[in-house]
């Protein structure tokens, strides 16, 4: 076996212990929460060495920023009609959801917590920002709008995640009136 023959078979190896230790890596984020992100629990989670992930990620906000830039939102979006206000109403009650069944809240927070103090995580922030938008101006723009990506944060997403992060058992969220308010805007 030639030389670079060896080192394709050990980058695909490295390639696909690095995958496996990031999804690993985003079902606890996301399903136990940020502080059960650990090199040890990972190694218990994948079978792959501690001193091995400790390699590849030195910190756990190496792994975190990592796992944000490489999670590909798509299966994060609910099934599309073809109808654009049943398409967003989906897409937010799904979100909506999320926010309920998943440590997603923790996460945002947490990422929030620590932008200003940290240039990684502040990354963090960025990619989770655009993981959870992109589903919104798929929709838009697939129905022929051009979508106003601060104005899909600010009227579409901001007041869901504040229900939940802020508001959440005090008041019921009305998912249509936050797109009907949304798509007026549009008009």
């Amino acid at each position: 076996m030639d030389q670079t023959s060896i080192m394709e078979k050990q980058d695909a190896r490295v390639t696909k212990t690095r995958r496996k230790v990031l999804d690993a890596g985003a079902v606890v984020l996301f399903t136990d929460g940020w502080s059960e992100v650990t090199h040890m629990r990972l190694a218990k989670e994948t079978g792959v060495a501690r001193g091995t992930i400790y390699r590849h990620w030195p910190t756990i906000d190496d792994l975190i920023v990592e796992i944000f830039e490489s999670c590909d939102p798509a299966p994060y979006a609910a099934e599309q009609t073809g109808e654009l206000r049943a398409d967003i109403i989906a897409e937010l009650t799904l979100l909506s959801e999320n926010l309920v069944s998943s440590k997603l809240g923790d996460v945002i927070l947490n990422a929030a917590r620590l932008a200003d103090k940290n240039a990684m995580m502040a990354r963090v922030h960025t990619a989770m920002h655009d993981i959870i938008r992109q589903p919104f101006l798929a929709i838009l723009s697939d129905h022929g709008q051009k979508p106003d990506i601060e104005a899909v944060g600010r009227t579409l997403i901001a007041p869901i995640l504040y229900h939940h992060l802020f508001e959440a058992g005090q008041k019921q969220l009305n998912v249509e009136l936050i797109v009907d308010c949304f798509l007026f805007g549009l008009g």
